[in-house]
C-alpha cells in the first residue's frame, strides 16, 4: 500500500513539474499562443475566431515600456487586411528576476452575433475561406509571422421520425438520434482535458503506467464529444453516462481509442422542460514553433485549431390537437 502511494505522489510530481517549467518562462523570450476557431450551433449560428494570447518577459519592466502598441494584422487570401490593436493588457512587476506582459488579440467573426459582449470586429464574409490566413504580430519593432486557416468541417446531425428537429426543440416520447460526420473519429474524450481535475490526473496516470511513458501525451486530432441533460430553465446540465455513447468507456477514464455514431436515445432518458446539449469538438494540435516565424531566438510558439458542433436542444410536449387547428372549437367558444 505504501508503495502505491509512492508511485501516486511521483506521477503527480512527474506531471506537475512540466507545468511549473512552463508558468517560468526565459528572462527574455516571446510566447505565442494561437487558437484558431470555427463554432456551429445549432446549424443557425457560425462564429469564427482568431485568437492570439502573447505573453512576453524580459529582465526589467522598462524594456516591455510601449508594449500596448502592439498591432496584429490579418490577410485573407484575396489581400484584403484587417489590423486590430490588443483587446487586453497585462503588466506584472519584475518578480523572479524578469517582468511579465501579456497580451491579447480576437479577431471575431460572428453570423448572428448571439455574444453582444463580443461583436465581430472584421468586416462580413472576411473569414468566408478555409484560409490561409497570414498573421502579422508588430511587437516592440519586430514582425512575428505566420500562417493558419481553418480545418475540416465537423457536421452534426439530430433527427426524430426520420426528419430533422426544427425550432431547435424535441417531441417527448419519441426517440431521437444523433448522427456525426465523421461517424467513426477517435481518440475521444468525453471530459476537456484539466490539469486541475482529479479524475484527469487519475487518467493520465493510467496512460502512463499503460504506455510507460511518463511524459504529457500530445495527441493530434483528438475528439471532444459529450452529452448532457438538465433544466431547460438554468442551472446545472448533468452529463449523460458516457457508456451510452463513447466506446470502450472505463469508469473515472475519460479517453478512449475510437467511438462511432449514430446514436439512439430513449425517450424515457430525457423530459419535457429540460434541455439536451450535444459538444462535438476536434483539436488538432501543430507541431511546436511549426507556424510562426521570427527574427528573434528568443521567442517560441504554439497553434491549435478547433472545429466545434454544439446543439442546444429544448425538449416540448407535443401540441395538442387544438393547437393543431385538427377539431373545431368547442360549443361555448362558438357564434
Amino acid at each position: 500500500m505504501r508503495f502505491t502511494w509512492f508511485l501516486i505522489y511521483g506521477l503527480l510530481t512527474a506531471l506537475a513539474v512540466p507545468l511549473q517549467a512552463l508558468a517560468v518562462p526565459e528572462a527574455r523570450h516571446v510566447r505565442l499562443e494561437c487558437t484558431v476557431l470555427r463554432l456551429n450551433v445549432n446549424d443557425y449560428s457560425l462564429r469564427h475566431q482568431i485568437r492570439l494570447q502573447v505573453s512576453v518577459s524580459a529582465p526589467t519592466e522598462a524594456e516591455l515600456s510601449g508594449i500596448e502598441l502592439a498591432l496584429l494584422s490579418i490577410t485573407d487570401s484575396a489581400g484584403a487586411t484587417v489590423t486590430l490593436p490588443p483587446r487586453d493588457v497585462r503588466i506584472q512587476p519584475r518578480q523572479f528576476k524578469a517582468a511579465h506582459a501579456s497580451l491579447l488579440f480576437k479577431a471575431i467573426e460572428d453570423s448572428t452575433a448571439p455574444f453582444p459582449q463580443e461583436p465581430s470586429n472584421v468586416p462580413a464574409g472576411f473569414f468566408g475561406s478555409a484560409g490561409p490566413y497570414t498573421l502579422d504580430l508588430t511587437l516592440r519593432g519586430e514582425l512575428y509571422s505566420g500562417q493558419v486557416g481553418f480545418g475540416e468541417p465537423l457536421g452534426l446531425a439530430v433527427t426524430q421520425d426520420n426528419q430533422p428537429v426544427s425550432r431547435f426543440c424535441l417531441a417527448t416520447e419519441k426517440p431521437f438520434i444523433v448522427t456525426t460526420t465523421p461517424v467513426e473519429f477517435g481518440p475521444v474524450y468525453y471530459k476537456r482535458q484539466d490539469m486541475t481535475n482529479f479524475f484527469f490526473l487519475m487518467a493520465s496516470m493510467e496512460q502512463a503506467l499503460e504506455s510507460q511513458d511518463y511524459h504529457p501525451q500530445l495527441e493530434s486530432p483528438r475528439y471532444l464529444f459529450q452529452v448532457r441533460i438538465g433544466d431547460a430553465d438554468g442551472g446545472t446540465a448533468h452529463l449523460v453516462d458516457p457508456g451510452r455513447y463513447i466506446d470502450g468507456y472505463q469508469p473515472f477514464l475519460i479517453r478512449s481509442d475510437l467511438t462511432t455514431t449514430p446514436l439512439t436515445f430513449q425517450p424515457e432518458e430525457y423530459l419535457a422542460g429540460q434541455a439536451v446539449i450535444i459538444d462535438f469538438t476536434r483539436y488538432e494540435t501543430m507541431p511546436a514553433n511549426s507556424v510562426f516565424a521570427a527574427d528573434s531566438e528568443h521567442f517560441s510558439s504554439q497553434t491549435e485549431i478547433q472545429e466545434r458542433v454544439v446543439y442546444a436542444l429544448h425538449v416540448e410536449e407535443p401540441p395538442t390537437p387544438e393547437e393543431l387547428g385538427q377539431l373545431p372549437p368547442a360549443a361555448d367558444d362558438a357564434d
